[in-house]
């Protein structure tokens, strides 16, 4: 039932908000809206009891804000002007409660109804800033010191005295209503506040992560493509070095064998020339694809440049593994592809062996790209292993 009145609470006080507004104007509509239906109510009823007690006139001014209060309500409903019910507002609470007061016979006899009048500088300060609520404030205190000069006229010439019981009744009414409304009015706005900033912090919160995890992929991306070939997915070289360094400490310390393939196409450039770089480059994806078949999960593959390709194979004990492989590169490279003449394509492969060759990764590069060099040379489509001699 508590949570129905609230939601019914928040549907009326936001009657003045458009779509268009920001959740701090929002907050600032809503909590102006509140004063009418903090102050409407008890201004109603306090008029019904003064009209018990006989004090029509006083009656008369409580009731005519609950009517006015209505008017505005409904107004803004329609029309969805704030400033008209700001404007309208604020001066009766600031006024109406000194006249009621200065009707009942000053402080004391009015039960220090005036405490109501200090909602509008309340209310000033929530919708506007300091500056701007600081000339109601000057207000609501001028008033009070013209109440204080003329107190004593407002004693000796008021003639319809109320029950000493009512005086005090509607003083701790006063006192306890007044100030609990002006404590929910204030309540209201910090509460407000805090949930928009809890909610803008949110929303950053949300956005960081979001860049964040953005900015992540993007790294990934980029660290993705500083380390892969674009045109075949595969490793590049500064990946294959980094990974030969890792292979080859892993070999040292196991007493294991690393075989270093340099691979270079027989007959690239003719098909380049005679079917074009698309084709060129289809082959090259081809090729990337059927070296990387052959070779098991902790092995090495890489485009070194244009048609040359890099395999490391690790954990070795011998060097039969690699003469199979390498014969199974060429068999897989000479195999036919689509649009082009069989045979079109061969491979000539140079072979370095760590640590039996050396132990050095530059010099382990260049003995199997002299070895391919060789081979490329003397008979092409085959393979050599590095040797001194040759």
């Amino acid at each position: 039932m508590l949570s129905i009145g609230r939601r019914y609470l928040e549907a009326c006080i936001n009657i003045g908000v458009l779509s268009t507004d920001s959740e701090t104007e929002r907050i600032k509509k809503a909590s102006l809206i509140l004063v009418p239906f903090i102050i409407g109510p008890a201004a109603f009823i306090w008029g019904l009891l003064y009209i018990y007690l006989d004090h029509y006139i006083s009656a008369a001014i409580p009731l005519s804000y609950s009517v006015i209060s209505l008017f505005n309500l409904w107004h803004l409903y329609k029309t969805k002007d704030i400033v008209f019910l700001q404007k309208t507002q604020m001066i009766l609470v600031l006024l109406l409660p000194f006249f009621l007061m200065w009707s009942l016979g000053g402080f004391a006899l009015g039960s220090f109804v005036m405490i109501w009048a200090f909602f509008a500088p309340i209310a000033a300060l929530t919708y506007s800033d300091a500056k701007k609520a600081l000339p109601w404030f000057h207000a609501f205190m001028s008033l009070v010191v013209i109440s204080v000069v003329i107190d004593q006229i407002l004693i000796e010439n008021h003639t319809s005295f109320m029950p000493q019981i009512a005086i005090e009744l509607f003083f701790l009414l006063n006192i306890s209503v007044g100030l609990s409304g002006i404590y929910f009015l204030i309540k209201y706005f910090i509460d407000e506040k805090d949930k928009n900033a809890s909610n803008k912090l949110q929303v950053e919160h949300e956005k960081l992560l979001k860049t964040s995890r953005e900015l992540e992929i993007a790294n990934e991306k980029l660290k993705y493509r500083a380390h892969h070939d674009e045109l075949t997915g595969i490793p590049n070289r500064y990946l294959f070095r980094e990974e030969l360094f890792r292979m080859t400490a892993f070999a040292l310390r196991h007493k294991h064998l690393v075989s270093l393939l340099f691979i270079d196409l027989d007959g690239f450039k003719a098909v380049n020339d005679n079917y074009g770089h698309a084709k060129g480059d289809e082959v090259l994806q081809i090729v990337a694809s059927r070296i990387e078949s052959l070779l098991r999960q902790e092995d090495i593959i890489a485009r070194i440049g244009g048609d040359e390709f890099a395999v490391a194979i690790g954990a070795l004990d011998d060097l039969v593994y690699v003469e199979k492989v390498a014969k199974r590169i060429i068999d897989e490279i000479n195999r036919d592809y689509d649009g082009l003449p069989s045979s079109s394509l061969g491979a000539s492969i140079g072979i370095s062996i760590f640590p039996d060759q050396t132990t050095d990764i530059d010099s382990l590069l260049n003995y199997a790209d002299q070895a391919m060099y060789n081979i490329k040379k003397s008979s092409k489509n085959d393979f050599m292993i590095y040797s001194e001699s040759t």
